[in-house]
């Protein structure tokens, strides 16, 4: 588990240069969980003008008293520069997630597994959103292929997914164990074909048809979803 960084005891004016050192410690792969009490995207900006390609950033928490983010320094600097790189590694953190609240529901951990799957839904819904508003339309438009392609069966394979996470929250929440494990279950099956069909199919094209400064500039959006 990442250490926590929590800056809200900080004057803000000494915000950015904790996180920053704390950030040039990280060994690679290496995360650090930052806390605090307003949004965070000037630090973001600063991250993106001056780490661009080294630096991960995961909402965990979005107000609108706390606001969590994972940051961390990437297992390789420029692995996630292009859009299949960088949005299979939000695959795979989304399924350490899972894991870690399949866990505590092992374990009988009601608050862990509300406060994971939390993180899950929150994650996985901002995953959709940054396909659904930004690259699925870039893909259409540079492909021409929107009402018969394979984003049309993305967006209706994402209204399924979205209706299985808020019954699977909805039953963490009122720890029904027998429902979060159907539940659960059902959305890590569908999400396993789904994503399987995105990172061997979509993201390849996707990265194909845009040109490095396109590309550069999509994940720089993406991540201030």
């Amino acid at each position: 588990m990442a250490e926590i960084l929590d800056v809200r005891a900080l004057e803000p004016k000494d915000r950015h240069k904790g996180i920053f050192d704390a950030y040039i410690t990280l060994g690679p792969g290496e995360a650090f969980i930052l806390v605090n009490d307003h949004e965070p995207k000037p630090l973001l900006y600063q991250f993106q003008a001056e780490h661009y390609g080294e630096f991960e950033w995961w909402p965990l928490e979005s107000g609108p008293d706390v606001w969590r983010v994972q940051v961390g320094k990437a297992l390789v600097s420029g692995a996630a520069t292009t859009l299949a790189g960088y949005m299979q590694t939000d695959h795979l953190r989304l399924d350490s997630i899972m894991a870690r609240f399949k866990g505590a529901i092992k374990g009988e951990q009601w608050e862990a597994a509300i406060k994971s799957f939390k993180e899950f839904d929150l994650g996985l819904r901002r995953h959709i959103q940054v396909e659904e508003e930004l690259l699925f339309p870039a893909f259409e438009a540079k492909t021409g292929m929107k009402d018969a392609g394979p984003t049309m069966v993305m967006k209706m394979e994402h209204e399924e997914i979205r209706e299985i996470l808020g019954r699977t929250l909805s039953a963490t929440e009122a720890k029904d164990a027998s429902a979060v494990t159907e539940a659960s279950d059902t959305l890590v099956n569908y999400l396993s074909d789904h994503n399987m069909k995105e990172e061997h199919v979509l993201y390849p094209e996707l990265d194909a048809c845009v040109d490095d400064i396109e590309r550069a500039e999509a994940i720089k959006k993406a991540q201030i979803f």
